[in-house]
């Protein structure tokens, strides 16, 4: 399971993850953001992006089916950053 975040403020986030996708409180998701790369020469005709980990957060509450708050565990997680559930 994994949604975008969709907010960021005072150590929480809202993440675009709900009761649809079977989010519950207490999980724990690794985020992460999608960097570009510089194009590596002129053979190469579409963009490279790397995966980037970025911290971590837990559900604190599933607000709907569609989104839950969660608080920051660990890093510097961004507005648009990728939360993946952690094994």
């Amino acid at each position: 399971m994994k949604g975008q975040i969709l907010d960021v403020s005072d150590g929480e986030v809202y993440l675009c993850i709900g009761s649809a996708e079977g989010a519950k409180a207490e999980q724990e998701f690794f985020v992460y953001r999608h960097i570009k790369l510089p194009y590596a020469g002129s053979k190469q005709t579409a963009p490279s992006f790397k995966r980037e980990s970025v911290g971590s957060v837990k559900i604190t509450q599933v607000v709907d089916e569609h989104f839950a708050r969660a608080n920051i565990l660990s890093g510097n997680i961004m507005v648009n950053d990728v939360a993946e559930l952690a094994p």
